[in-house]
């Protein structure tokens, strides 16, 4: 991982990952309260008859992992906001008692049991029950107990992204997709040519999405673009290291108005932040489980991801030990 000096990178870290790498704070953590009373979309109510979740949040001084869900979705307006599909979803888990923080991408395409609706795609989750189901759908996937969720809709990322002058990444393999959605059309339908070479690129918005979102054309497939993903958050928290954050918060609660959605309060974000100033490089860790799946098709013709749970549950408990659901 890339390095970096003093507390501000780990701090800034842990909060771009609860708003999927949508930078909010460098310090002063105070000057959060009015940018969460914009973004305050809270709706962590169980909703469609999912239970409500199980699993307390502990407090952080009690030296418990904390796990917060993160979605990301289209909001181009296509379909309606109870209808869309996490095409991003990412577990932060926080580690107090080894000061230690894992990113877990997990691949929208992997087929899992959803509760009350059968086999199906792990992305349909959010679609069927909102930020409920599918924080039930992981728990009961994984084992993973789910205290907090943040969802952020994917045009956040673009205005974002703009707004700290882009981000700087290292492509691995080149990406051609000659069938990515065209979001940025009138209609919000269609499609278009995306390309990016291997080597550093300088991103904007528009391009950074491309590169989080494409599905095609990658060598190494679901794999490669969970890789990307958690890429573009390392590069954004980057590039926001170096923001004078009294000047920039206000820009960014509009960019991020309307696009944020979590049930995390302003005391646990800030409680993360002192967290975060005591760790050090190389205590953030990135993790997937995309090499113990394989490509293959559903019973109604779907291309899907079937994961080898056996090797799946032996690499989760080397990443979460005992804190994993019975």
């Amino acid at each position: 991982m890339p390095g970096a000096t003093g507390p501000s990178r780990t701090q800034w870290l842990v909060i771009t990952a609860v708003v999927v790498c949508l930078a909010l704070v460098a310090g002063g953590l105070l000057y959060l309260l009015p940018v969460l009373e914009l973004l305050g979309n809270h709706d962590a109510a169980p909703g469609r008859g999912v239970p409500a979740p199980a699993h307390a949040p502990p407090p952080l001084d009690s030296k418990q992992r904390i796990n917060i869900l993160l979605l990301g979705s289209d909001n181009d307006q296509k379909f309606p906001q109870d209808a869309l599909l996490s095409q991003t979803m990412i577990v932060v888990s926080v580690d107090p008692a080894h000061h230690q923080v894992t990113l877990l991408s997990l691949p929208r395409d992997l087929w899992v049991e959803i509760p009350g609706h059968g086999q199906a795609k792990i992305d349909l989750a959010y679609a069927r029950g909102g930020a409920p189901l599918a924080r039930a759908t992981v728990e009961k996937a994984f084992k993973i107990p789910i205290h907090y969720y943040a969802w952020v809709g994917l045009k956040g990322l673009v205005r974002v992204v703009d707004r700290v002058g882009g981000i700087d990444v290292d492509v691995l393999h080149p990406v051609l997709d000659d069938n990515y959605p065209n979001d940025f059309n009138d209609s919000g339908y269609g499609t278009e040519r995306v390309y990016l070479a291997a080597g550093p690129q300088h991103l904007d918005g528009r391009h950074a999405l491309q590169y989080v979102r494409s599905r095609h054309g990658d060598l190494l497939s679901d794999f490669g673009r969970s890789i990307r993903q958690q890429q573009v958050l390392l590069a954004l928290q980057q590039r926001a290291e170096g923001l004078d954050l009294v000047t920039a918060l206000p820009s960014f609660a509009r960019d991020l108005n309307g696009h944020v959605k979590t049930d995390l309060d302003l005391v646990r974000v800030t409680q993360l932040g002192l967290f975060m100033r005591g760790l050090g490089k190389g205590d953030v860790r990135q993790a997937f489980i995309t090499p113990y799946v394989r490509d293959a098709t559903s019973p109604d013709g779907q291309q899907i991801l079937l994961a080898d749970w056996p090797a799946v549950n032996r690499y989760l408990h080397q990443l979460f030990g005992d804190d994993l659901l019975p």
